[in-house]
């Protein structure tokens, strides 16, 4: 049984915009907006915004089979791409390449008599395109819906560089904890760019996370940075007047005794702090206790988290915010 549009957009989480680009379905994370922008700014940051951070498929079904077609595309510098299949929240399926750039091929499950609640997260770093999407005939689904909405802006870390597991990334680690749909707008290298708040995206969410400043510090310089953080939070804050908005600083890295034009790190995370101080109702986490300080947990030996060290960072995170959710539960 082959589902039709419909179908695939009821199921459909993270992404705010879907489009048949030559009989396959494209899912955007930006909107039209937000992407012409990037084709102006920077092409690498372009490149970058299809592809698919946070997004997945989450449905109940009697079904005992489960397949589409896809093409997957490098979006990053990354040359690996994984899915994640869960089923009742295990595991069953982590399928992809390590080392290529482009690939089509057929994600298939089968699942076990009865009705089952399967999630297919999509690779953070590459661009997937689906099509012929189908349940063994006669199945029935129903869309997963979630309590919250959670929107991530962020820079490598926060789209999800280096987990190999997708859903390992801590905006999808986060999103599972608190039971929220997750729209990621992170871009590898991006920094506070006070114009990529889309006033008019359809997505309102309960919560929102920013965290920005490591680019910044290592790359720009102190009067940008200081005028373009203030400008975000402000910008994020008139958009969402009715979110929780959590403000992380930049995590531990491992050259972080460098002196750059923005001055000390520490210097570098005043800025985000005070940035995000000067907003009223936004929430400050404190980013130096996101991963322990140890090269093992990142993957280049001392910046973005491997799979395991984003384990700890979505803990943390969590640990941080479910406090001032508290009065929603």
């Amino acid at each position: 049984m082959q589902l039709c549009e419909k179908d695939i957009r009821a199921m459909l989480h993270g992404a705010v915009e879907m489009k048949e680009i030559d009989g396959e379905w494209q899912f955007s994370r930006f909107t039209q907006k937000q992407h012409e922008l990037y084709d102006v700014v920077n092409k690498d940051f372009a490149r970058k915004s299809y592809a698919t951070s946070g997004i997945r498929l989450e449905f109940e079904t009697d079904a005992d089979s489960f397949s589409f077609k896809y093409r997957a595309m490098q979006a990053s510098s990354r040359k690996f791409y994984y899915f994640d299949v869960f089923v009742d929240g295990v595991m069953v399926q982590h399928t992809g390449h390590e080392d290529l750039l482009e690939a089509k091929n057929v994600l298939s499950v089968t699942l076990p008599a009865g009705t089952h609640r399967v999630a297919v997260y999509f690779p953070n770093l590459f661009n997937a395109r689906i099509w012929q999407v189908e349940l063994s005939d006669g199945a029935t689904f129903t869309p997963v819906k979630k309590s919250r909405k959670l929107l991530c802006f962020g820079d490598s870390i926060t789209q999800g560089y280096d987990a190999k597991f997708s859903s390992q990334s801590y905006a999808n680690l986060l999103a599972d904890k608190l039971d929220a749909e997750l729209v990621d707008q992170a871009i590898g290298g991006e920094v506070f760019r006070p114009e990529l708040v889309d006033t008019d995206m359809d997505y309102q969410p309960d919560i929102v996370t920013v965290a920005y400043g490591t680019n910044d510090w290592s790359g720009q310089t102190r009067e940008r940075t200081v005028e373009c953080a203030n400008a975000f939070y402000a910008n994020v804050r008139r958009a969402y007047p009715n979110a929780k908005i959590f403000a992380i600083t930049p995590i531990w890295r491992a050259d972080n005794d460098r002196m750059t034009k923005v001055g000390t790190f520490t210097q570098g995370v005043e800025i985000v702090r005070a940035a995000a101080a000067a907003q009223e109702g936004v929430t400050i986490v404190d980013g130096n206790r996101m991963i322990p300080h140890l090269r093992e947990v990142c993957s280049d030996r001392y910046l973005h988290p491997n799979d395991y060290g984003f384990k700890f960072y979505a803990n943390a995170l969590y640990d941080a915010i479910a406090p001032h959710l508290a009065k929603e539960d």
